[in-house]
């Protein structure tokens, strides 16, 4: 009950300042855009923090993709702490083609993998890199983006858990089997991977959006971890269709997002397939309930053979399996074929006071009742918790973020079952080319993570302290049952992190200890890594975007009158 404890003071907390601070919350009369390009960008954290202290326009945050996007600076709000590259303005009827930056990454394991939200990277032991770039385009409603990405997967030997199979399945995950695409090492030595990245193709008429896209998706508030769908995997291609912005329908706003994709594996289970992926998101902000967003997403992983037409649009069933006797001709509603996982999420802003509160709830299987989710609402299910505040001390943010995600299992053994997460038999797991597409921390697992860093006009300074308890499941089903002397695979991590600026280019490292107990449940092992990333802009800021937008030490006069000429030129 601690979790719920700690969420409840923070409501209670965020509420009072609110009703203390109700003359002081801050509209938000838009300036200039800026631009943003992809999940690890320094922009895409900036923007975030910058809503809390209503220095950024406010958005929902729970239906993202990775790709270039735009974000909207407060014309009345604080500056923001650095300079961000702003957004091209169209000619009206002309194309325009705006270079995304190029981002270069090196990633050092000394004794095991560990990596964490990096899409196509998988950072083996050893020396990994990742590179992208690429182009975005637009022209009246039609919009695009070519921007490929290469990995280079360090993968030195390390120890591993034993395993009967042999050839590429030794490699298989030694505690799922073909239960999970998931496996320990990615073959015997270095390898390489491509994607289109965060690629797509869409129209957009009357706020409906159409098109095909290998983007990265995260659904969810969550910033370390997202129970439905994270940026742990390279994005998949899928098809697409819904809003183009929230849609406002008088009693609030709603975003909704429905698509199609193709699953691949790895070589590392045994008779890999090409799941379908269908997903159905949406979120809702309350008119009346200011800075409030909640929403809800349901994915379904189906056998792609012999699909009906109706099992293209599963997300229409019913919750209840005891409704689904007819849809798949079995009388007890249940399909082998097909795996559910649904979350319901919530995130909302208290920009008076610096702060946000977040959590997502999920369920990985279909429930027979709406009875039995009352009676036994644990069963399968997982949750995710939140904050973040921002303290300012001048021109200074300093960001005080915690998050708490748990895929634990409560029962492992019981009558009714209890998958674990993301796991499934028929080749139905939750992952893309043997990465998840859920939270990071894996099967089973439990993470806490505490943050703090400061923002100014040099960048940002910080660090972290993360632990986290995996393959739980694991250990009261099979480690304990053997009373052998082993406790649980625990990982606890201390890391530093910076963000710096030379000139145009921007500079992301980070750097970690770990020690993991017991990983695998194999033995005690120590690890450091260390990432570093450059951005590197392809192209100059356009005269149109009025060069960039404001730093901390520039007056509120200054940043309005250069956004005024951006804007008219």
């Amino acid at each position: 009950m601690r979790p719920v404890r700690l969420l409840a003071l923070a409501l209670a907390t965020a509420l009072a300042s609110a009703a203390l601070a109700d003359d002081d919350e801050r509209s938000c009369p838009t300036s200039a855009s800026f631009v943003v390009d992809g999940f690890r960008s320094p922009a895409d954290d900036l923007a975030r923090v910058g809503e809390l202290v209503g220095a950024v326009a406010p958005e929902p945050r729970l239906i993202r993709r990775g790709g270039l996007r735009l974000e909207t600076a407060c014309g009345e709000g604080p500056a923001l702490p650095w300079q961000v590259s702003a957004a091209p303005v169209p000619a009206n009827g002309e194309l325009l083609l705006v270079p995304i930056p190029a981002r270069l990454e090196t990633v050092v394991n000394s004794r095991y993998p560990s990596g964490a939200n990096d899409g196509l990277l998988w950072a083996g032991r050893g020396v990994s890199a990742f590179a992208s770039a690429g182009v975005a385009g637009r022209k009246g409603p039609l919009s695009f983006a070519l921007a490929p990405e290469l990995a280079f997967f360090g993968n030195s030997a390390f120890a591993l858990r034993p395993s009967a199979a042999s050839g590429d399945l030794r490699y298989m995950n030694p505690w799922y089997g073909d239960g999970i695409d998931y496996p320990q090492r990615f073959g015997a030595g270095s390898t390489g991977a491509w994607a289109p990245g965060q690629s797509y193709l869409r129209l957009d008429l009357w706020n409906v959006g159409l098109g095909i896209s290998s983007e990265n998706l995260w659904f969810g508030p969550g910033i370390r971890n997202a129970i439905a769908m994270s940026s742990a995997a390279a994005g998949f291609p899928h098809v697409f269709l819904g809003t183009s912005r929230p849609a406002d329908i008088w009693i609030g706003t709603v975003e909704a997002k429905v698509l199609w994709g193709r699953l691949d594996r790895s070589d590392f289970v045994p008779n890999p397939t090409h799941p379908l992926l269908t997903a159905l998101v949406v979120d809702y902000t309350p008119r009346w309930v200011p800075r409030l967003s909640v929403g809800l997403a349901r994915v379904q992983l189906q056998t792609w053979n012999d699909l009906r037409f109706r099992d293209w649009f599963p997300f229409i069933q019913s919750f209840e399996k005891k409704n689904l006797t007819s849809w798949y001709d079995d009388p007890t509603g249940n399909n082998p074929n097909d795996n559910q996982l649904a979350s319901v999420f919530g995130r909302w802003v208290f920009p008076a006071s610096g702060l946000e509160i977040y959590a997502e709830f999920g369920r990985e299987d279909h429930e027979n009742s709406w009875e039995m989710l009352i009676r036994e609402p644990d069963h399968t299910r997982a949750y995710l918790l939140g904050l973040q505040k921002v303290f300012r001390r001048g021109d200074r943010w300093v960001r005080v973020h915690a998050e708490l995600t748990d895929l634990q299992i409560l029962r492992p053994d019981n009558v009714r079952g209890n998958p674990v997460y993301y796991t499934h038999s028929n080749d139905l797991s939750y992952t893309y080319q043997g990465q998840l597409l859920g939270a990071w921390i894996g099967p089973g697992a439990d993470g806490q993570l505490l943050a703090v860093d400061v923002f100014d006009r040099k960048g940002r300074i910080g660090g972290y302290v993360e632990r986290v308890r995996r393959n739980e499941a694991v250990y009261w089903t099979t480690i304990d049952p053997q009373q052998l002397d082993i406790s649980h695979d625990t990982e606890l991590t201390a890391a530093v992190r910076q963000v710096f600026f030379a000139g145009p280019v921007d500079v992301s490292w980070e750097a970690g200890a770990s020690y993991r107990w017991n990983r695998d449940f194999f033995r005690n092992e120590p690890n450091f890594r260390l990432s570093v990333q450059v951005g590197l802009p392809l192209g100059r800021p356009s005269r149109d975007a009025g060069g960039v937008l404001a730093t901390s030490d520039r007056s509120r006069e200054d940043r309005a009158a250069s956004s005024a000429e951006g804007t008219k030129q």
